[in-house]
């Protein structure tokens, strides 16, 4: 069994979304900086990932990145910070592609950047070499919401079927946001800039080794103003990494 762990593992966070059903309530930053009790959300992914090892953060940036940057530029720690921008709108896929460029560990992380599903990422990995997958993503639980990516298993976890956003929901898992991939999965990236990861690259995987690790846990996205503040509402955790200020929670402010 192999040693590597989520420690030796890069991970890719995209950020460089629009957020425009967002910006009703968050119009001076990127979605992912929403505050939530004095730090950005994306904070708080960065910190669970940490907790459990993770050391080199990839950050796929666009729509007001300098917001992101500054940020963490800002909260230095244990871990290092790279920072790739979209030129122009790419796509979850066209923004994996352009941040390869500094991606050096195989497998590696993908995340969005506006959601968060607390699962252990080493159980991930751990499962993502058992299986000896070209990629696997992670699955939680269907909650009603209808905007997510529906993901079909078969008994061996082996993903049957990845559809985004359908019109008829024929299963009860999500696609979490969270990805490991083998390094040549490159190998199929649309020869284009701008391209989308769950339209047009996961469902092409499930004729490879393609798996789909279960969890139990919640998926939190902050995509609209009701999860948003409902987000803000449920979410009671304490940093150990990336801490608020006093300033900070005095004014929720990100500055």
């Amino acid at each position: 069994m192999s040693t590597f762990q989520v420690a030796d593992c890069d991970v890719v966070v995209l950020c460089g979304g629009l957020g425009t059903r967002l910006q009703s309530v968050v119009a001076d930053r990127p979605k992912p900086m929403a505050e939530i009790h004095g730090r950005p959300f994306v904070a708080l992914l960065i910190e669970h990932f940490l907790r459990h090892g993770a050391r080199r953060f990839i950050f796929s940036i666009g729509y007001m990145g300098d917001v992101i940057e500054d940020w963490f530029r800002r909260h230095r720690g244990p871990y290092e910070t790279f920072f790739v921008r979209d030129p122009s709108p790419l796509g979850t896929g066209g923004a994996v592609a352009q941040a390869m460029t500094l991606v050096r560990s195989n497998p590696f992380l993908v995340l969005n950047g506006d959601s968060l599903c607390e699962i252990d990422p080493n159980r991930l990995l751990r499962f993502h070499m058992r299986k000896r997958a070209r990629a696997t993503i992670a699955v939680a639980p269907a909650d009603g919401r209808e905007d997510t990516g529906v993901v079909t298993l078969g008994q061996d976890d082996r993903v049957l079927s990845m559809v985004e956003k359908p019109r008829a929901r024929t299963t009860n898992r999500h696609n979490a946001g969270i990805y490991l991939f083998d390094r040549s999965v490159e190998a199929l990236f649309p020869r284009q800039p701008a391209w989308s990861l769950e339209r047009e690259l996961l469902p092409r995987l499930v004729t490879e080794p393609f798996y789909g690790f279960v969890t139990a846990n919640t998926l939190y996205d902050i995509g609209t103003p009701e999860r948003l503040a409902q987000f803000r509402d449920m979410w009671r955790d304490s940093s150990v990494y990336l801490p608020a200020s006093p300033l900070q929670e005095k004014q929720g402010s990100l500055l």
